[in-house]
């Protein structure tokens, strides 16, 4: 056995109880708190990653930041060499997997790219955090709200593309109702478009649930409101829309 490893293995045993310091605790909990406040508004809209995600990402992305800045370079003895961007650049690739677990397709459309970017951001966090750039982690998480609850009203306004959202329609089977419905909503100036459809059976009672989305003028309010006085039409909600 070489004496470089032997080395290796008696500095590893000697820190192998190192008690974290403060420099090394308190930007996890920052770690906590940030990347917990990130998770929080993806469980408030009921996305299937949530804050118990989050803070693993980010914690998991901080101790792999101190593992390259510190862990490893202290286990380096005489003319060896470590880049501490090494095990950094893996993490920003590796996280990729993880987010791409929360994106799948629904018909025409693509839905969880917002959840996969809150956990790439919050990989992110856990890394500034184990780099000690704690303030400039709390502004990128300000910022991460200001893109998810105040910009996309404000760009709707902007280019006037009017409302969007995406309704799901229960209606009574066999009455030709979809046309109907679909007629009424061109007849307000919505552009409507049928993403998803089942039969749907409750107790003596057979019919049909439809997922459209819609985009006009008008407030989709007024379009759930008119669609609902529609004969045969038993609910009409408003879905939750991933941006």
């Amino acid at each position: 056995m070489s004496s470089v490893v032997v080395q290796l293995r008696k500095r590893a045993h000697m820190d192998l109880f190192h008690m974290p310091s403060a420099e090394e605790a308190v930007p996890a909990l920052f770690v906590l708190l940030f990347c917990g406040l990130i998770g929080l508004e993806r469980e408030v809209h009921r996305k299937d990653a949530g804050i118990r995600t989050h803070v693993l990402v980010g914690l998991g992305s901080y101790l792999f930041t101190l593992v390259s800045l510190y862990g490893a370079p202290s286990a380096l003895t005489g003319n060896m060499r470590w880049d501490a961007s090494r095990i950094a650049a893996q993490v920003v690739s590796g996280i990729g997997f993880i987010g791409a677990g929360v994106i799948f397709f629904e018909h025409d459309s693509v839905r969880g790219l917002t959840t996969a970017s809150a956990i790439w951001v919050a990989a992110a966090v856990g890394m500034a955090c184990g780099f000690g750039m704690i303030t400039i982690a709390a502004l990128v998480v300000a910022l991460y709200f200001v893109a998810v609850l105040a910009l996309t009203p404000v760009i709707r306004r902007l280019i006037h593309r009017g409302s969007e959202g995406r309704l799901r329609i229960t209606y009574a089977d066999g009455r030709g109702l979809l046309r109907t419905i679909l007629v009424k909503a061109s007849e307000m100036g919505f552009e409507t478009m049928v993403t998803a459809s089942r039969q749907v059976t409750r107790r003596d009672w057979k019919g049909a649930a439809v997922d459209v989305r819609v985009s006009g003028r008008k407030g989709v309010s007024d379009l759930l409101s008119v669609l609902s006085m529609v004969d045969g039409v038993v609910e009409v909600e408003v879905l939750d829309d991933e941006h």
